[in-house]
């Protein structure tokens, strides 16, 4: 493609929106007040092109459609920054929320929605947006940006995902977790990356669905706990690695760990953060698991605590030492019922002696509020972005 194929190509913005359990609606209320719900959120969503054209300071062509069922979508003719997307995204999902959509013969209802959203050229917009919108749903979230960028040199994910495995090319990128006391760094949190045949790194929103769906991801896992078990061999770090309930259960990860900590000595530098904790069914095989882990002096951490359907259970039927509060509190930390709700887990820990870790920490304001609230350690951009090991060896040898 010539430079100028390349200027002249159009990228657009796109959303859906697909309002949620409209068959469970449909079955309630019948199919007339399904219909009803469905014209009442069209037209919601035609209201709300003005204030979507204030968001962007600018008069774009804004086109929404009712394209089928329960779907909807948004399009914006040209390409805007995430950070307008999540204030759009925001937008529909608080007018939505917040409205009473009226039925016949009954009191008005409340309905929920996803959200997913691209920028890319129009012939991919309606597969890269239901791309998005599928992992949403999956994964129980109220949004999904699919980065086209991402893919666009990148046009068979499975087989760049094969070629990582073959080539042993899955690295870890760390991130610093700061005492809020001495604002040291305590600790990084390992964050799994590929690279494709051209060498740009690929983030794992663009692959770690993909490699659980083609059954690659404990192989990436594999790779990547035997890279940070040599890391820290060799420069005594202290370092954390996300594992989820697939991974825990997994005999061949578990057999990994373990063996890696009988023949060094390294488990007193390592700890485990157990993501998506709600999913945990047997917690008497995670605990017996957790039980063999801290017999070499291996750290437990709770991730994104705060989010989707964590609970106190969780942490009560574990024997960790950490929580992570998730970011989605955190960034609200100022918001006082959002404050509130962080005061009581923080206090809650502090009574059954495990430690906190704020997410998400992305300036000074959210970090003095964290401070103030006792939160004993911090994450975030306000710190860092996640960095390669020789970045963090060159801090660390200034030291």
């Amino acid at each position: 493609m010539s430079k100028a194929q390349i200027k002249q190509k159009k990228i657009y913005t796109f959303f859906l929106i697909d309002i949620l359990c409209m068959k469970e609606i449909n079955a309630s209320y019948g199919f007339k007040n399904g219909d009803l719900i469905i014209a009442q959120v069209f037209k919601l969503l035609n209201n709300l092109q003005t204030n979507i054209s204030n968001l962007l300071n600018s008069n774009f062509s804004i086109k929404i459609k009712h394209l089928y069922v329960d779907v909807f979508s948004i399009k914006i003719n040209t390409k805007l920054n995430i950070q307008v997307i999540h204030k759009i995204k925001d937008l529909i999902l608080f007018s939505i929320k917040e409205c009473k959509f009226k039925i016949k013969q009954s009191s008005n209802i409340s309905i929920d929605l996803t959200i997913s959203s691209t920028c890319t050229e129009k012939k991919n917009l309606r597969i890269y947006a239901e791309k998005a919108l599928n992992n949403a749903k999956l994964n129980n979230n109220d949004f999904a940006f699919y980065d086209s960028n991402l893919f666009e040199e990148n046009d068979n994910l499975i087989e760049c995902i094969e070629y990582n495995i073959k080539e042993n090319l899955v690295e870890a990128y760390f991130q610093k977790i700061v005492s809020c006391i001495s604002e040291k760094t305590i600790k990084y949190e390992a964050l799994m990356r590929l690279k494709d045949k051209n060498g740009k790194i690929l983030f794992p929103g663009s692959f770690i669905q993909k490699s659980k769906t083609y059954r690659l991801y404990p192989k990436l896992m594999s790779i990547l706990i035997i890279k940070v078990i040599n890391i820290i061999k060799e420069h005594k770090l202290n370092i954390s690695i996300n594992l989820d309930y697939s991974d825990l259960i997994n005999p061949n990860i578990k057999t990994l760990l373990l063996n890696s900590l009988k023949e060094n000595d390294i488990g007193k530098y390592l700890t485990i953060e157990i993501l998506e904790s709600e999913k945990i069914k047997e917690y008497e095989l995670i605990n017996s698991f957790i039980k063999e882990l801290k017999e070499y002096e291996v750290k437990i951490a709770i991730d994104d605590f705060g989010s989707g359907f964590s609970n106190y259970e969780n942490i009560l039927n574990l024997d960790i030492d950490y929580i992570k509060i998730d970011g989605s509190l955190i960034k609200k930390i100022h918001i006082e019922i959002y404050r509130n709700l962080i005061k009581s887990i923080v206090q809650f820990c502090k009574i059954h002696n495990i430690k906190v870790i704020a997410e998400f920490v992305s300036d000074i304001k959210i970090f003095r509020n964290v401070k103030s609230l006792e939160i004993d350690y911090a994450q975030g951009y306000y710190f860092n972005k996640a960095q390669e090991l020789k970045e963090i060896i060159g801090e660390n040898s200034e030291k």
